[in-house]
């Protein structure tokens, strides 16, 4: 029977590992795969890192440096190289499978890693904006980056009605959203702290309002966060050229849809939340499965997907980068509505594509 075990490299690779049953041969086993012999840093009965014995003059393995400092509260041994993670040996030096939970724990510290190891640069980042057939333009968009956290924040609010308080209302709002986001990391509670900022100013029912959608990327989380209130709109186009909608609207359609009735055709526009008030939704999606991210107001997605349905899909999948892909999303929303003679919405789209790990 065949002994669990982790092959760990510095870069945040990681792959299992089998050693025979017997002890000599799982010993041998581990110095053959490190080019060496090796010595065992054990930390109790939970885990048990075997390294190459003159590794000093490689790197630093910091998958396993912070494992165990995660699981020790304190600095480990000086690993460097390749790295084998088990648990402790047996009365008899048979290496034991190794736990459940430190297994874990290692894949967590090693995407952590992987998703640090990134090419140099920023996200490629693009807006395009048209004010359609409206007097005004009541869409804003905003990204920020905070130099002390690293974090990045997307934000695209689509402000109700047509007048220029209205306008002035998202320029105001959509840049301190995003600094918001990109200070705490968590989209949701920046849109609740800019909420508690409007409160504060004794707003009236008839005060400008918006809907809005939050990203926040960090090259050193695996994971993308969003959030929203009311129907402003996140899309991941992923590597196979699939279109995943990552949000919920917040509006009386999705209520009919969501108790199996048919909306008409102007339910859309009926929002049940706002950056102001009502419900947040949040959610967060793995970095490495998307390609694009496009944060919308419904000027750009409620054509595309209402009259000529898979046209967003396409647009985004034949788009050279995240400039092409902006651009050609708020065209062809205006195309389209040109098409069927319809008015034609503020349309704002915001499209991320984020640097790709090199391990």
């Amino acid at each position: 029977m065949n002994t669990e075990a982790l092959y760990v490299e510095p870069g945040g690779h990681i792959e299992d590992f089998p050693l025979a049953d017997d002890a000599e041969r799982q010993y041998q086993a581990i110095a053959d795969e490190l080019d060496g012999p090796a010595v065992a840093r054990r930390l109790g009965r939970h885990l048990t890192f075997h390294a190459n014995a003159f590794a000093h003059q490689r790197p630093r393995n910091q998958v396993a440096l912070s494992t165990w400092h995660d699981l020790a509260g304190g600095p480990g041994p000086d690993l460097r190289g390749p790295v084998i993670a088990t648990a402790a040996p047996d009365r008899d030096g048979r290496l034991q499978p190794l736990p459940a939970a430190s297994a874990e724990l290692i894949a967590h510290w090693a995407r952590l890693q992987r998703a640090a190891s990134v090419v140099d640069g920023a996200p490629a980042v693009s807006a395009a904006q048209d004010i359609g057939t409206r007097d005004v333009q009541c869409d804003a968009y905003a990204v920020r980056h905070d130099r002390a956290s690293g974090r990045w924040a997307y934000v695209v609010l689509d402000g109700i009605g047509d007048e220029d308080d209205v306008q002035a209302h998202v320029r105001r709002w959509a840049p301190a959203l995003a600094r918001e986001a990109a200070i705490s990391g968590d989209p949701a509670d920046a849109i609740a702290q800019i909420r508690a900022r409007l409160g504060e100013q004794h707003r009236h029912y008839m005060d400008p309002a918006a809907v809005a959608v939050v990203a926040v990327y960090h090259h050193g989380d695996p994971m993308l966060r969003l959030a929203w209130s009311g129907d402003a709109r996140a899309y991941r186009l992923n590597h196979i050229a699939d279109l995943h909608h990552l949000t919920k609207d917040h509006n009386y359609a999705q209520e009919l849809l969501d108790t199996g009735r048919t909306p008409k055709k102007w339910d859309h526009n009926s929002v049940t939340a706002t950056l102001e008030e009502g419900q947040i939704g949040n959610t967060q999606v793995d970095v490495d499965l998307i390609a694009q991210l496009i944060l919308s107001s419904d000027g750009v997605y409620h054509p595309l997907e209402t009259h000529e349905p898979g046209l967003l899909e396409e647009v985004a999948e034949l788009a050279l980068d995240a400039k092409d892909s902006a651009a050609s999303l708020v065209s062809e929303a205006l195309a389209v509505g040109r098409r069927h003679d319809e008015k034609r919405d503020n349309a704002t789209a915001l499209v991320v594509t984020f640097p790709r790990p090199t391990a």
